[in-house]
């Protein structure tokens, strides 16, 4: 009997062959994914997707700024009140 210390054990092969395989089909859809046409064969718009993209930044962007001034302001009315109410009552 062989006496093994540190035996590493290989890995267990994964050979799984596809049922369903269209070479045809396959070629088809890697050309249409590097012309960048959709499923549907129409052309994809990337400057409107950008552009849509960016407009809803810009309007999540404002709302955020507008809740930061709003924010600003109550915090000065609170300390305005509290200097009042320290100073001259």
């Amino acid at each position: 009997m062989k006496v093994v210390f540190f035996r590493i054990p290989k890995p267990k092969q994964f050979n799984y062959p596809s049922r369903y395989y269209d070479e045809e089909k396959e070629r088809k859809e890697l050309r249409k994914r590097e012309l960048g046409l959709a499923s549907d064969g129409a052309k994809l718009d990337f400057k409107s997707q950008l552009e849509a993209g960016w407009g809803r930044f810009r309007k999540s962007e404002s709302r955020r700024q507008r809740k930061a001034n709003i924010s600003v302001v109550v915090y000065l009315m609170i300390v305005a009140m509290l200097i009042y109410l320290i100073f001259f009552s």
